[in-house]
């Protein structure tokens, strides 16, 4: 077979909530990819999910306060509400019809959003190494908390206790670097990749407002008490829940939606973190595309 071309576009919808940023490859059936955070971009997404393209019209958005799409003055308009009707407004407005729907991370929890409060634009439903609880959600963080070294420990709470937030509305770099040391052998197994050390540009505000300002290990924003587990049990909507077996998500986790979901799959994928869409791609893109294909 001959080389062949994927095209791709890129454009703005106003939703009337924020202007949204998205990229589309290639074309067949579209599939909306959500990133997580809350805060990140859909940067990280490419290039491992590429080879998805050759068969589904990938669209991928950065959510609103993230990445290219608009800063909101008004900071509490970032929650789930909002943010899940931006993505019913694009599914709208580029003329999707049905689509697939995978939400990684934060982004899953944002796809339970969009995909309880919007079910007629949903054909499938892909959650990867996310939670339908904030109950679950923070036992999972809690137990990376309590396995850290005594002494990193010591310096994330002693930390938290003094406030994380800086002036300029970032974590502080000295909590940021502990953070990320204590998290780091559940994001990457294998390799974290080169582009990562070049750090995409984060949506703080968004972050801060959502997960919340006191601790990266624990919900205060108004993600809190967040619970879609009574709400998916109302959904006739094929589902896949995706995770690594290194990953944050636990499989109580995991196993939480899963049963949330009527006659949802379950994969769990070896040696892999939380980015399994990078330590096992192929394995990821190989589950995903039978799971789009039944």
């Amino acid at each position: 077979m001959g080389p062949s071309r994927i095209e791709s576009r890129q454009g703005y919808v106003d939703t009337h909530g924020a202007i949204i940023y998205y990229v589309t490859i290639g074309t067949g059936p579209p599939l909306v990819l959500l990133h997580g955070g809350p805060g990140s971009t859909h940067d990280y997404f490419l290039p491992y999910l590429l080879p998805l393209a050759r068969n589904h019209q990938l669209v991928l958005i950065d959510e609103r306060g993230c990445g290219r799409s608009q800063r909101l003055e008004d900071l509490a308009q970032y929650n789930l509400a909002g943010m899940a009707k931006d993505i019913e407004a694009v599914r709208v407005a580029l003329g999707l019809g049905k689509v697939d729907l995978l939400g990684h991370s934060f982004g899953g929890i944002l796809a339970q959003a969009v995909a309880t409060q919007h079910p007629a634009g949903i054909r499938r439903l892909i959650l990867a190494s996310t939670g339908s609880s904030a109950t679950r959600v923070n036992a999972d963080f809690e137990r990376i908390k309590g396995s850290l070294d005594e002494e990193l420990r010591k310096q994330i709470v002693a930390l938290e206790a003094r406030g994380i937030i800086g002036a300029d509305g970032a974590q502080l770099a000295e909590y940021r670097k502990l953070a990320e040391q204590a998290e780091a052998p559940y994001n990457y197994l294998i390799r974290q990749p080169a582009w990562d050390s070049a750090r995409s540009p984060m949506g703080w505000d968004v972050l801060n407002q959502m997960w919340g300002a006191k601790s990266d290990f624990h919900i205060d924003g108004n993600l809190v008490g967040f619970d879609f587990t009574e709400a998916l049990r109302k959904l006739s909507i094929p589902a896949l829940i995706i995770y690594g077996d290194h990953d944050m998500v636990s499989d109580a986790t995991a196993q939480e939606s899963q049963a949330a979901l009527a006659g949802s799959a379950l994969v769990k994928i070896p040696r892999s973190a939380h980015m399994t869409l990078v330590d096992q791609n192929a394995a990821f893109i190989d589950a995903v595309t039978r799971f789009l294909e039944q």
